[in-house]
């Protein structure tokens, strides 16, 4: 069974999913457009680009048999001073097992459980940005009195070029290992190159005088209603061969976004395969309007893909972004 297909086999495969919603519904193509708390896991530099207040992000993914993935992070950007900071955590859960002898009666119920606590700055100049993370990762089979713990780094960049462009460069795991008993097992390194370009559909100009020459100022102001276009290639150490992510995201409305991404290229099962039904996602966000009762921003979002192993052939993803207001 192939219960961690993005994996090749390794230790920690949960590692390699997606995380949350809005990368699980662009099919993964997400490292150079990552702008949430949860975007930590898949880029550390995002961080120094978020707003100066304080981010959180929740999500749950239903993998099927049991199965769940999910993460909690915080994040923001620190004033003026160029640094942001985040932290937050990822687990994967396999849900219960029912433990037999050689003889099949039963010993027990045993549940695999993975952790993994990330620790994650980083800087910014003017247009790029560049993030380090830290990993504690831990294993066990509660019940059994089995377990593992272990370590990985990852390093990430990300360029914005006119606020149309953006790069995301990352090399997630690097020295990670996982350590059983006295045996060591060694996690293998992905290197991501990821690009994004977007398109406005509504440009919202503000404009102020200086508190201190009166001049008048102008300011771009987030638009409401965009195109998103993200493509990445994403290559697992000892893997066959590279994978190539295309991801589109959509706001025809404001406070609506709709997703989608498909795999263009990569491994099926030891064969290589061009845009793969079986690798492709959607999903759509709504920003609830603000509200005088609530001191923050929330965000909700929804995504669905292919899973390997699941009855229904189906993961579902949820997601809650809350962010607070200045």
């Amino acid at each position: 069974m192939q219960a961690q297909p993005l994996s090749e086999g390794s230790p920690a495969g949960y590692l390699y999913r997606p995380l949350g919603a809005r990368a699980v519904g662009l099919a993964g193509a997400y490292s150079a457009v990552a702008n949430e708390p949860l975007g930590i896991f898949a880029n550390p530099a995002v961080m120094a680009w978020l707003p100066p207040v304080p981010s959180f992000g929740l999500s749950l993914s239903l993998l099927g048999l049991g199965r769940l993935h999910g993460g909690f992070a915080y994040a923001q950007a620190l004033g003026t001073t160029g640094f942001g900071l985040g932290t937050g955590i990822q687990s994967f859960s396999a849900g219960s097992l029912t433990a037999r002898n050689v003889w099949g009666e039963v010993i027990g119920t045993y549940t695999p459980q993975n952790v993994a606590l990330l620790l994650a700055g980083s800087y910014r100049w003017e247009f790029l940005s560049i993030g380090l993370a830290g990993k504690y990762l831990w294993s066990g089979l509660s019940g059994a009195g089995i377990s593992g713990a272990g370590g990985a780094a990852d390093i990430g960049a990300l360029f914005h070029v006119a606020d149309r462009f953006s790069v995301g460069l990352t090399l997630a795991n690097l020295g990670g290992f996982l350590s059983w008993e006295g045996r060591r097992e060694a996690l293998p390194v992905t290197a991501t190159v990821g690009v994004a370009t977007e398109l406005w559909f509504s440009a919202e100009v503000r404009r102020q005088r200086h508190p201190v020459t009166g001049e008048e100022q102008l300011s771009w102001l987030p638009p409401s209603r965009y195109l998103l276009l993200s493509a990445e290639c994403r290559y697992t150490a000892g893997a066959l061969r590279p994978s190539v992510l295309i991801g589109l995201e959509l706001a025809p409305l404001t406070g609506i976004a709709l997703r989608g991404g498909v795999t263009a290229f990569g491994d099926d099962r030891g064969r290589a395969r061009w845009f793969s039904p079986q690798r492709a996602g959607g999903g759509v966000s709504i920003q609830l309007p603000e509200t005088i009762a609530l001191p923050f921003r929330l965000q909700l979002d929804y995504a669905v893909t292919y899973e390997y192993s699941s009855p229904s052939q189906v993961l579902q993803s949820l997601g809650l972004t809350a962010q607070l207001l200045p």
